[in-house]
C-alpha cells in the first residue's frame, strides 16, 4: 500500500537530458510538468515509505552532466495532506487539446482561517485541482483559463483574503507525463512502465 504521496520541485541547469529521461521513466513519478518560476519541473510522486523517498531523492541530487557537474541545482518537498479538488476524467490527451490556453500551479502559504480560501478555490471554474500541503506552502492549485484575465481576477480575489501572507505563481511550459502516460513518438497515449501505480494527486 502506498502510503507517502508529495509534490516535488526541482531545479536544474540548461541541460535537461539525463533529467528528464529518468523522471519520465521512473515508477516513482505518476506526473511531471516543466514550469517557470524558481524552479524547473512539478512532480507529482509516490512511494510506498520514507526510506524508499530519501533514496530517490538522493538519486536524483546525484545525477551528473557529461562535464561531471551534478545535473540539479535544488530539490523542494512538500508532503500531500490532503486532496480537497481533483480532476476526473482527465489525460496527457487534454492537456494536449488545452495547450493554447493559460495554465499555472499557484503556491499559496495561508497560515489561518483556511475556510474561505478554501471555498474560494473549491468554487472557481478555472481551478482544476486543490492539495493541502505540508512544507513551505499551505496549499497548492492548479488554474487553467481560457486567457490570464481570467486568472488575474481570481488572483485579485485571493489577494483579498487577509490570511494569505504569500502567493506564488508558476505557469507551465509543457506537461511532459501525467498520470503514469506519456506521449509516444506517434503522438499516442503509452504507459511507459509496468509499475502503474494508481494513486496520483494533481
Amino acid at each position: 500500500m502506498i502510503i507517502l504521496n508529495a509534490v516535488v520541485y526541482i531545479h536544474n541547469w540548461g541541460d535537461k537530458t539525463e533529467l528528464i529521461k529518468v523522471l519520465k521513466y521512473n515508477n516513482h513519478v505518476s506526473s511531471l510538468f516543466h514550469i517557470m518560476g524558481r524552479f524547473s519541473y512539478l512532480l507529482d510522486v509516490n512511494f510506498d515509505n520514507k526510506d524508499q523517498f530519501e533514496n530517490w531523492i538522493d538519486h536524483i541530487k546525484n545525477l551528473k552532466l557529461s562535464s561531471g557537474v551534478p545535473s540539479v541545482i535544488s530539490v523542494e518537498t512538500q508532503k500531500i495532506i490532503e486532496v480537497i479538488k481533483k480532476k476526473d476524467d482527465f489525460d496527457l490527451g487534454d492537456y494536449k487539446s488545452a495547450a493554447e490556453k493559460s495554465h499555472f500551479f499557484v503556491s499559496i502559504d495561508n497560515p489561518h482561517h483556511d475556510q474561505k480560501l478554501i471555498s474560494t478555490l473549491k468554487s472557481s471554474g478555472i481551478t482544476q485541482t486543490l492539495l493541502h500541503i505540508q512544507g513551505s506552502s499551505s496549499y497548492i492549485t492548479e488554474v487553467i483559463s481560457e486567457n490570464y484575465e481570467e486568472y488575474r481576477k481570481l488572483l485579485m480575489e485571493l489577494k483579498n483574503l487577509t490570511s494569505i501572507s504569500h502567493i506564488e505563481t508558476q505557469e507551465v511550459i509543457s506537461v511532459i507525463k501525467y498520470r503514469n502516460k506519456i506521449l509516444d513518438e506517434s503522438g499516442n497515449l503509452v504507459a511507459p512502465g509496468e509499475d502503474t501505480r494508481e494513486l496520483y494527486s494533481l
